[in-house]
Order: structure tokens, then C-alpha cells, then sequence
């Protein structure tokens, strides 16, 4: 009976170091999203690309795709 249990618990740590691993991974893949003002005040500014979206040149975000441009 003892053995079952402490099996039982170091399957459930593995199980959540496991999932702690993927969700940090998952989150540190995600695109940062930047907007107008982070833009502005990383030291870029918005330039609207032949795509029809808008993104930062120069700054902290540049080349990154500012949130919310829908290309208009």
C-alpha cells in the first residue's frame, strides 16, 4: 500500500513539472504585441508595410507588427 502511494506521488510531480515546462515554452514562443504608444515610446515609429498592416521601424519592437492595424 505504501508503495502504490509514493509511486502515485511521483507520478503526479512528474506530471506537473511536465506541465510547467510546456506552458512556460507556450508562452515565451507567443509574438509580442505591440501598440501604437509601445511603439512611440520604444523609440520607433509606425510605418504601414505594402501588406496593408502597420509596423514599428527602429526602437525596442523593431519589425515587430503593431497590434489591432487591420491594414485601412
Amino acid at each position: 500500500m505504501r508503495v502504490r502511494r509514493l509511486l502515485g506521488l511521483a507520478l503526479a510531480s512528474l506530471a506537473l513539472a511536465g506541465m510547467g515546462v510546456t506552458v512556460s515554452h507556450a508562452a515565451s514562443s507567443a509574438a509580442p504585441q505591440v501598440s501604437w504608444g509601445d511603439c512611440k515610446y520604444g523609440g520607433g515609429a509606425p510605418v504601414k508595410h505594402s501588406s496593408g498592416y502597420w509596423y514599428c521601424q527602429g526602437g525596442t519592437y523593431d519589425g515587430q507588427r503593431i497590434y489591432g492595424s487591420t491594414g485601412y
